[in-house]
């Protein structure tokens, strides 16, 4: 039955990250291309679970692989840490959101859907004013360095350091239709909105909906808290057009120490993906693998 192999696919997903999911969760990011209902997905669930040999397991309200509930103790464990991480998170963006070419500021990366060690820094994802990428990248830089949490490439101890690996100009918000999978999709679908202007979380939103090619049920079940918004002590008109003019030399001097350690990094000037290492290829292989030993099919 298709909603029995989309639970199943959906846990795998997350078991390649060692993350139980809830049973909201399974049904948010729910792994199929064939309708399914609420209904459907409750029975299918229960009947996965009182199966003679459940390939599914939980404990309280969460769900993992059988034999994989030691992830389940590890989210459990770690929920304290979470909390922590998502407060300094807010801390620090109510500082980054004074920046007037920034539109845009989210959780990414495992803190977003409640994922932390007290190892782990935190990732944030972040759109641009037209034609300021690189100038914000400064800016940020610059307000993490002064409160002292700025994460390093070459870092110890990255604990609770801040990391903004992702900025996106504000008018190229449609990811490129050759990265369209379900990787990408589950990154877009598990952002955390914390500051945003002018709508720009729900117009980015907007301009993905493929992911529901992957996820169908991931745009309607995400959290509609709405972002924090701070007033101006400038207009952003009047600072834009002052400011825009040095975003050459910034893009210049930045290219200039990037290129001298550029790994997998993307880097245009409308999008900077600064992750050393691409998990999406590792990922997807995993997941095909997981799929094929079962007997199930997954889109690519």
């Amino acid at each position: 039955m298709e909603s029995n192999n989309a639970i199943i696919k959906t846990l795998l997903y997350s078991d390649i990250f060692d993350f139980p999911l809830t049973k909201n969760e399974i049904w948010q990011y729910l792994l199929t291309n064939t309708v399914i209902t609420k209904g459907q997905f409750e029975k299918s669930l229960t009947r996965l679970l009182t199966a003679n040999k459940p390939l599914i397991a939980s404990k309280g309200d969460l769900y993992c692989m059988s034999g994989r509930e030691k992830v389940i103790a590890k989210r459990q464990k770690n929920a304290s840490e979470v909390t922590k991480k998502l407060k300094l998170a807010d801390k620090v963006v109510s500082y980054l959101s004074y920046i007037p070419t920034i539109s845009f500021i989210g959780l990414s990366g495992g803190l977003s859907v409640g994922k932390a060690t007290k190892h782990d820094d935190i990732d944030l994802f972040i759109i641009t004013k037209k034609n300021t990428l690189f100038l914000t990248r400064l800016y940020v830089l610059f307000v993490l360095e002064v409160l002292g949490l700025r994460r390093r490439r070459v870092e110890p101890n990255p604990a609770d350091k801040i990391c903004p690996n992702f900025f996106l100009d504000e008018t190229h918000l449609s990811w490129p239709k050759q990265s369209r999978d379900i990787y990408i999709a589950h990154e877009i679908a598990q952002l955390k909105p914390l500051f945003e202007r002018n709508n720009t979380y729900k117009i980015f939103l907007q301009k993905n909906k493929w992911v529901q090619a992957f996820l169908p049920n991931t745009l309607q079940e995400i959290e509609r808290a709405t972002p924090k918004n701070v007033r101006n002590f400038l207009s952003l008109q009047a600072v834009s057009f002052i400011l825009r003019p040095a975003e050459p030399l910034a893009s210049l001097l930045q290219k200039s120490v990037m290129k001298r350690h550029r790994t997998t990094e993307i880097i245009t000037k409308e999008r900077l993906s600064l992750h050393p290492n691409d998990y999406r290829p590792k990922t997807m292989r995993l997941l095909r693998l997981k799929c094929s030993k079962l007997g199930l099919l997954t889109n690519t």
